[in-house]
């Protein structure tokens, strides 16, 4: 199938530290990407590289064929970095009409006096409230989620990507992402590891304990982060 996003050799650098380079993927309609690694491995800059936020220091990115900050104007693309990334000051009810002509939530307080987790439930639901969407990118989504919230986003990401929708998942914890996606990228090492499913687990799901076993291995040795939400690897 014809990739909804491309990306070709990318590296990124802050000053002289790299952050990743020699990284290549592509993600058709209906397929989903899981992207893991601990923090400051690099996840958000990713995301903020293919959505045209961010110039990569080297390679390019093209979704349907566009360079990225040509294609939002023409491609229906949701972006969403975590409640931390809403204007604080605009009331939750304007903020969510913006995307959707559904509202989304009758909450008139400006959006800083809401819970974190209401936070970040309002900006998913903003972006992934559009219709249809082609491309979808989410930075740590599940984050602050309580399991009701974290329930339906698992389900509309399912419904998006059954719609035809390429996602892009990026989290440091393995749980969020086992089972959801089709493809994982490991941002270990130099350059990044990309894994189909069937190749991490030939028969059955891929589980949380499948993913860390192969950080483990690309790490060369037992992982020290928190992978797993309330556990710590050994």
């Amino acid at each position: 199938m014809t990739p909804v996003l491309m990306a070709r050799d990318l590296a990124a650098r802050y000053g002289r530290r790299e952050v990743f380079h020699g990284l290549s993927l592509q993600v058709a309609g209906s397929r989903s990407l899981g992207v893991l690694g601990p923090n400051g491995a690099g996840k958000t800059t990713l995301l903020r590289v293919l959505a045209g936020l961010r110039t990569p220091s080297q390679g390019e990115v093209r979704i349907r064929g566009l360079e990225p900050r040509d294609a939002v104007g023409r491609t229906p693309v949701a972006y969403f970095a975590g409640e931390t990334t809403l204007p604080g000051a605009v009331r939750a009810s304007a903020w969510s009409a913006l995307a959707t002509t559904d509202p989304i939530t009758p909450e008139h307080r400006p959006i800083r006096t809401l819970s974190r987790g209401a936070r970040q439930v309002l900006g998913l639901r903003t972006v992934l409230g559009r219709h249809p969407l082609a491309l979808i990118l989410l930075d740590e989504p599940w984050e602050g989620l309580d399991p009701d919230a974290a329930r339906w986003l698992s389900t509309t990401i399912e419904a998006k990507r059954d719609k035809g929708a390429a996602i892009i998942l990026a989290s440091h914890y393995f749980q969020d992402l086992a089972g959801v996606c089709d493809a994982y990228l490991f941002l270990v090492g130099s350059p990044p590891t990309l894994l189909q499913a069937h190749e991490i687990s030939p028969v059955g799901p891929v589980t949380a304990a499948l993913l860390i076993d192969v950080y483990d291995k690309l790490r060369g040795g037992p992982a020290t982060h928190r992978l797993v939400r309330g556990t710590r690897t050994a």
